[in-house]
């Protein structure tokens, strides 16, 4: 099948994402299948983890008929197509027809000229009343090793046998190299090709080019849980891959720097008093898509520090920093304006971005010594707030692990916060963002529409 073609069936400019649920049961199958489709997947893939087929297809028959007009594929562990075709044409015959058929090993033998397996396998499939798309696994993980050097050979024999030249890492959630995959992409020429491991809402960007469909799972389940999506990050995945489908011009060509930080447009101008904040940060909170971007961007960095604790800064702090502590499995812990806890308390002063002297407080005791927090703010801009609190942290014997914001004004604090600490921003660095967040003017303010940052 042609790409074209793919994302014609599809109804699709960019790269199709198909959740893949590793199946317990009947009830657990049709839970994340409702997921799936209250996020907005196309589809969705059904595969029987460590059980046996006769169990797996009654549960399938069962997700049919519950969902009887989404897209369903299946993949049988450990079954070839010879197996395979077969019980898909029963299934049809039985009212309960799938519409595709992923198989690990798709039997290519690039060593070889003739195609003795992949042929009698093609015949098989010829002979039935099953009429889906096949998703067939070449340099596929966990089968025959193909030589880094056979890539493009590989894919240009499977390309002739399957619907979707279908690849992936070395192991589970482990993404493909960047090299084999263009490799394989060569390989295939204008056949569809597909990625099945190791795909995340961060990293797709790297992939969308080359690939026209993604079999996630991994990525795309909730932490440490196998069997169960996480629609946040389902819809992350899902945001990013239309995202670079706008991007893509009428001739077909991306943009060789995809729009990673779009959702900073949600961000809205001060059209009231001057002397107020220049921009509205929280008018991305409403939009799903834009406020778990943000914290997609902002978590990234502490899934692999150690932290014990989130600190949100009063007030506009509380809302990312209560989010990242649910993500980072963390307690939350509020740095207040002075005057406002009813218990002991430890106060500093300091100046704010309006070059008002102010009062902020932490609550005494707040942590034990050596306790690693991360504080978390909406915008450094003079760091007069963001120094306060880090002086309450350490007055108290606890280490600032980290520092979270959506920008980093580059104004010497900000740098001296930078050259301290781990920062996180949603403004890259050194970025065309972060010199116009420095100016206090961003360009796409002159034309802002209101209406497209709704939900």
């Amino acid at each position: 099948m042609y790409r074209s073609e793919f994302r014609k069936y599809f109804k699709c400019m960019g790269p199709v994402v198909l959740p893949v649920i590793h199946v317990l049961d009947s009830a657990q199958a049709k839970r994340n299948l409702a997921t799936a489709i209250e996020c907005g997947a196309p589809g969705a893939f059904l595969i029987n983890h460590d059980f046996e087929v006769a169990r797996f297809l009654p549960i399938i028959e069962d997700c049919r008929s519950t969902y009887p007009d989404f897209w369903l594929g299946v993949n049988f562990l450990g079954v070839s197509g010879e197996t395979a075709f077969p019980l898909l044409s029963t299934l049809s015959e039985n009212g309960a027809p799938v519409d595709a058929y992923w198989a690990d090993d798709a039997r290519i033998d690039e060593r070889v000229e003739h195609q003795a397996q992949a042929e009698s396998i093609a015949r098989i499939r010829d002979t039935g009343v099953w009429d889906g798309l096949y998703f067939g696994g070449t340099a596929f993980k966990k089968q025959r090793m193909v030589e880094p050097g056979n890539y493009r050979e590989a894919a240009g024999i499977a390309s002739k046998y399957m619907d979707v030249v279908t690849t992936s890492g070395v192991a589970t959630g482990q993404s493909a190299a960047i090299q084999k995959i263009l490799d394989i992409r060569e390989g295939a020429g204008d056949a569809t090709l597909a990625i099945a491991s190791g795909i995340t809402p961060d990293n797709v960007w790297d992939y969308m080019e080359h690939a026209d469909a993604f079999l996630v799972a991994t990525g795309i389940n909730y932490s440490g849980d196998f069997y169960n999506l996480d629609p946040r990050r389902l819809r992350r995945l899902l945001q990013n891959t239309r995202q670079f489908a706008a991007s893509t011009s009428h001739t077909g060509e991306t943009d060789s720097t995809p729009d990673r930080d779009w959702y900073l447009r949600h961000m809205a101008p001060n059209v009231k008093d001057p002397k107020m904040a220049w921009l509205d940060p929280s008018s991305a909170y409403v939009n799903a898509g834009a406020f778990h971007a943000m914290l997609d961007a902002l978590c990234k960095p502490f899934l692999s520090t150690p932290i014990d604790v989130v600190a949100g800064i009063d007030a506009a702090g509380y809302v990312l920093g209560a989010a990242m502590a649910e993500r980072l499995g963390t307690g939350f812990l509020t740095v207040r304006k002075a005057g406002k806890l009813p218990v002991p308390a430890d106060e500093v002063s300091f100046v704010n971005y309006t070059q008002r002297t102010q009062h902020m407080e932490l609550r005494k005791p707040a942590f034990g010594k050596d306790t690693r927090v991360l504080l978390v703010d909406q915008w450094v801009e003079t760091g007069g707030t963001m120094g306060a609190a880090v002086e309450l942290v350490e007055r108290q014997g606890g280490q600032v692990a980290g520092i979270a914001t959506i920008c980093i004004e580059e104004t010497p604090a900000g740098k001296a916060l930078r050259e301290r600490y781990l920062c996180a921003t949603c403004v890259v660095p050194g970025s065309e963002m972060q010199r116009q967040c420095n100016a206090k003017s961003l360009d796409y303010f002159k034309d802002f529409d209101w209406d497209a940052i709704l939900p």
